[in-house]
């Protein structure tokens, strides 16, 4: 299944890789750093929750043997490295070939069943939040993890439709939203986007793993490792930068670059996915 990569080249640059070191992809997705990285270290121990990783990269993982995938969350790192490592690698955003199946149920721009499950093992789908929780709660969501404005009103109407009938598809949860924004088909497509990436948020428990995720990288790093994260929303990236800050505050880490890197515009020309992506960097003292 095909997946691009963002930030590559800057990714195996700030790593500063060399051939006898381990680096871990704590977000393995589709493979594609992954792949790169195996080329040039001795061992990628890669991360992923999703349990049909293995599946979806399976053409990856055969090439490289040298990749050893661990089916399990990043917020379980330390139980899992048990010597400090060269480098970490994390790729917040959802992987492409995610976004495309329509099982999966993260896009908007298909109709399909309201999963949006990293782990398709956990019991908590996008469905059961809509159509269970209260009114503040989906407020708060909408609110707190998409920034839409409209979150109120959009909270509004999903209870005023699902007491008429169970909400069960992206399609029925896209004209729910449609009719309670305003604005022209961008302004209600950027809605759409944001009410989708707060449920996927939601039911992934994305924020509230990633903090004490960076900070046992950072403790699991060798003197010299370094640590890069690729983000896309600000929500993220307010958290990256703000555990990269507390890093170098308490002399663990050094910030390689005040600003984040961001993509070329050739790349995002051959990558629009790419577009919104920043990546930070740090080495550990």
């Amino acid at each position: 299944m095909s997946h691009t990569p963002v930030l590559l080249q800057e990714i195996l640059a700030g790593l500063n890789l060399r051939s006898g070191q381990t680096i871990v992809d704590c977000t393995f997705g589709g493979g594609g750093h992954a792949a790169a990285l195996a080329r040039q270290v001795r061992q990628v121990l890669a991360f992923d929750r999703d349990p049909n990783a293995p599946n979806y990269a399976a053409d990856i993982l055969a090439a490289n043997p040298n990749i050893k995938l661990v089916p399990d969350n990043f917020s379980r790192l330390a139980e899992y490295i048990i010597a400090p490592v060269d480098g970490f690698v994390f790729d917040l955003g959802v992987s492409s070939f995610h976004l495309d199946l329509p099982e999966r149920g993260f896009s908007w721009r298909q109709d399909c069943a309201l999963d949006m499950r990293m782990d398709t093992r956990q019991a908590l789908t996008a469905e059961k939040i809509v159509n269970q929780y209260a009114e503040k709660e989906l407020a708060d969501i909408i609110y707190n993890y998409g920034e839409e404005k409209y979150s109120r009103r959009i909270a509004k109407n999903i209870l005023a439709a699902r007491q008429k009938n169970k909400i069960t598809t992206s399609a029925q949860l896209k004209e729910i939203i449609l009719r309670s924004v305003s604005g022209n088909y961008t302004a209600k497509n950027i809605s759409l986007a944001r009410v989708f990436q707060a449920l996927r948020i939601a039911v992934n428990d994305e924020l509230n793993i990633l903090a004490g995720a960076l900070t046992q990288a950072a403790d699991l790093l060798k003197t010299g490792g370094r640590l890069a994260v690729i983000s896309f929303h600000s929500l993220e990236d307010r958290i990256v930068k703000n555990v990269f800050r507390d890093l170098q505050q308490k002399n663990i880490l050094t910030l390689l670059a005040k600003k984040p890197l961001r993509p070329s515009a050739v790349e995002i020309q051959n990558n629009p996915r790419a577009r919104s992506a920043k990546l930070r960097l740090g080495e550990k003292k």
